[in-house]
């Protein structure tokens, strides 16, 4: 499964039932159809991702650790409990990020409000929930960053997708990219991070000047929780991430002999 776009930025993440009863997932088969574009992150999901995959392989084995057969289950049973129990931890992570993501962006834009809470995090602690999202509101105030965009889709040749925030900052300006993290502190910084923001500055900016910067801010929700860590992309860096992301949307194409915009 993939998130797709219209040319006009139109999200199409499902699609209604041939008989009219429901909505399912959007295909690639139906984005050939209709025309639309794949998202930035269906694109660079391509890559190889060996630390996802191992991060994976933990939480199954943690799983089976913690709940070992004790009667006469066949191991065909105990690995589907076990797999099952690792995509519930690994899909309670992915609740709580979204929803620091969500109250960060309410908190950062002027016509929405956010009101502190008592949450559960992924390791079952129960904290206030600006515990996660002051320590980025300070990043913004201390770094001067004026945000102009906040989740906009952005459209670019062959690709499109919603970005986290628009900003300009001092002598320079670019795209700005959430990421809650075990421990903020210790952060994995893949490639697909980097290549993901230059997609998003070239479709925003329509190239990467020499005052194009962008960031990941990366938030702690189970380890050194109250601490963000703001990592920072410079021109440099961000048109070798471009210059790398041309040759995987040429490669996701080819893949799926699929040419949007071609």
């Amino acid at each position: 499964m993939g998130h797709w776009y219209t040319k006009d930025g139109e999200a199409m993440y499902t699609i209604a039932k041939a008989k009219g009863d429901g909505m399912r997932d959007t295909t690639l088969r139906d984005a050939k159809k209709l025309g639309l574009l794949p998202s930035v992150t269906t694109i660079t999901k391509a890559l190889a991702a060996p630390a996802l995959e191992a991060w994976k392989i933990r939480q199954a084995l943690e799983q089976a650790y913690n709940a070992p057969p004790i009667h006469a289950e066949t191991l065909k049973d105990c690995q589907s409990f076990w797999m099952s129990k690792a995509e519930e931890a690994g899909l309670k992570r992915m609740d709580f990020g979204t929803k620091i993501h969500d109250t960060i962006e309410c908190a950062l834009s002027t016509d929405k409000e956010w009101f502190d809470e008592r949450v559960e995090t992924p390791t079952g602690e129960i904290r206030d929930l600006s515990e996660f999202v002051n320590p980025t509101l300070e990043l913004f105030k201390d770094n001067q960053w004026k945000v102009v965009g906040l989740e906009q889709v952005l459209v670019g040749n062959g690709y499109a997708g919603k970005t986290d925030v628009i900003y300009i900052g001092q002598d320079e300006y670019g795209i700005i990219d959430f990421k809650t993290t075990k421990d903020a502190m210790k952060p994995f910084v893949p490639a697909s991070y980097k290549m993901q923001i230059a997609m998003y500055h070239v479709a925003e900016h329509g190239g990467i000047d020499d005052k194009a910067a962008g960031y990941n801010i990366f938030i702690s929700t189970e380890e050194n929780i109250g601490s963000c860590r703001a990592v920072r992309y410079d021109a440099e860096e961000l048109r070798k991430a471009w210059k790398a992301a041309q040759g995987l949307i040429a490669a996701w194409q080819y893949e799926n002999d699929y040419y949007p915009n071609a």
